[in-house]
């Protein structure tokens, strides 16, 4: 009888991807930090360069070259991501870390009807659910901080949500005919250039001290092994069933910001937060379910 077990390449992609998700909440933990310290795209800046480095001595001991496929998609994957780590770190700046990573990960269910809008997929009635639960989950979590100080924080996290589906959509395309390692150099590349386009409308950039600039560092090497492991173990597992493990990453943020900053997490974080992700969950399951696969047969040509 055929064994149910995962495969070896299953359970290393489980494994990259939840080691990406512990390296996502530490750089999540260190720019939340910084962000106290350097105007919100100066973060970006220093943590997208030291990424860049990163991955390109990567790239280069893989001896893979500098070459750019489906160049529209990789733009717009690209494009998208910096706002979305922009919109990511200003939001940290206001509100907890655990908040901030929940309203990011609401993008599954907005990148699933993107890629019923753009990528012409099915709609189907989980689809259609999760888009509900999540918008209801980032209500939840922007509703009790309307009025206060953390407003402005919590309205641009939700709306790095947008901007991350927007990315995730586009990667579908890029990763068809680009390497991992070329998609990841161009969004860091993206974010480092672009930030510098910042300069004259952002605050004032500082020159961080010996501390400031060692935290920098950590974050960008946080990042990069973070987007690494990450985009390696979506290679290695279908993109439903990965999508499942990355789910994971809103746990070890939630951790990180209770043990780093004493977040003390409001009923908002937990019933919108659990709205959020189990409508992402739902998405991620919606074409694993018997009756789901039946259907994609019965409607191949």
């Amino acid at each position: 009888m055929a064994s149910t077990a995962a495969s070896p390449p299953a359970w290393r992609g489980i494994a990259l991807i939840v080691s990406g998700g512990v390296f996502f909440a530490l750089m999540g933990a260190l720019a939340k930090q910084e962000s106290r310290a350097v105007p919100t795209f100066e973060l970006v800046a220093a943590r997208s360069a030291v990424s860049l480095l990163v991955i390109d001595l990567v790239r280069r001991r893989a001896r893979v070259p500098l070459e750019f496929h489906d160049k529209p998609m990789l733009f717009s994957r690209s494009f998208a991501g910096f706002l979305a780590i922009g919109a990511y770190f200003f939001a940290l700046r206001s509100i907890p870390l655990g908040d901030a990573v929940l309203l990011n990960n609401a993008s599954p269910a907005l990148t699933a009807l993107g890629a019923v809008v753009l990528l012409h997929e099915r709609m189907t009635a989980e689809k259609a659910v999760a888009m509900l639960g999540s918008s209801i989950g980032v209500w939840l979590l922007v509703r009790g901080r309307l009025g206060t100080l953390e407003a402005q924080g919590a309205i641009v996290g939700a709306l790095s949500a947008v901007f991350s589906a927007w990315a995730l959509v586009s990667l579908k395309v890029a990763t068809r005919r680009n390497r991992s390692v070329i998609v990841v150099w161009s969004l860091t590349a993206a974010c480092t250039f672009g930030s510098l386009l910042t300069i004259p409308f952002d605050e004032p950039w500082t020159l961080p001290g010996a501390f400031d600039c060692t935290l920098l560092l950590l974050t960008g090497v946080c990042a990069a092994f973070a987007q690494l492991l990450m985009t390696a173990g979506y290679r290695l597992l279908d993109a439903s069933e990965a999508s499942i493990y990355s789910y994971v990453n809103p746990l070890f943020a939630i951790l990180a910001g209770v043990l780093a900053f004493g977040d003390r997490p409001a009923w908002g974080t937990w019933a919108g937060g659990s709205l959020i992700l189990s409508s992402g969950l739902l998405v991620a399951l919606a074409d694993r379910m018997p009756w789901a696969r039946r259907l994609a047969k019965e409607t191949l040509p």
